[in-house]
């Protein structure tokens, strides 16, 4: 499904923009990443553009996550799928809590690497993204790629979450620090297993390594 056929049914809705749907839809038809992985689906227009990259390529599947209340939404990801003509193509998981627990129960059916692109959008916290990082990596093909949404995003400077009495229980420096940024800086760019750590468009990239380049850094990493 071309680009501008989608942007035109998904238009004005939250949350991410065409321009950004435009960079996803080309990254993952000009690098062939048809087993999409996304965390955070909100509304599902993000998850449309990924379906629509995977229509275009010809293979593959979108399997996005996010908590139960995304069903409330106005429109729901059933909605703009549906709207799209997209809805054979994405699998939709809706979790009790986290889509941590989600992740453990892929891991418990099938430990094996099975994406190729993997879009993390939610949680935002430290604890909930560090931890789905861990867990991505196992599911993660060599050579695939991870990107981190909302770097600089706080939960203080959310008008969504500012005010949340779970929140205001936290700590100034929880509540004001960049917690996603702080996974991508401590635990992404340090990790052996991934090249081309970058970012880019106000999103964190890194692919992980292929698994000749996986080799080669376990080999030095025992030489030293």
């Amino acid at each position: 499904m071309k680009f501008d056929q989608v942007d035109a049914a998904v238009a004005g809705t939250r949350f991410m923009s065409s321009k950004q749907g435009r960079t996803m839809y080309d990254f993952i038809v000009k690098h062939s990443l048809p087993r999409v992985l996304e965390l955070g689906f909100a509304y599902g227009k993000s998850s449309c553009y990924f379906a629509a990259a995977v229509d275009e390529l010809g293979e593959g599947h979108v399997l996005t996550m996010d908590r139960t209340d995304a069903l409330d939404r106005k429109p729901n990801i059933h909605e703009l799928l549906k709207k799209c003509g997209l809805t054979e193509h994405v699998t939709p998981v809706f979790a009790h809590t986290s889509f941590t627990w989600e992740l453990m129960k892929l891991l418990e059916q099938d430990p094996q690497p099975r994406f190729d692109f993997v879009y993390i959008d939610g949680g935002h916290t430290w604890d909930v993204t560090g931890y789905a990082f861990m867990l991505v990596d196992r599911l993660l093909a060599p050579g695939g790629w991870v990107v981190f949404d909302d770097l600089n995003w706080t939960l203080a400077g959310s008008p969504s979450t500012r005010d949340s009495g779970w929140v205001k229980k936290l700590s100034e420096e929880e509540r004001t620090t960049p917690q996603v940024r702080k996974v991508f800086d401590l635990l992404v760019r340090t990790h052996p297993g991934y090249v081309d750590v970058r970012e880019r468009n106000g999103w964190g990239w890194a692919r992980k390594a292929p698994e000749s380049e996986a080799s080669r850094r376990r080999f030095l990493g025992r030489s030293r």
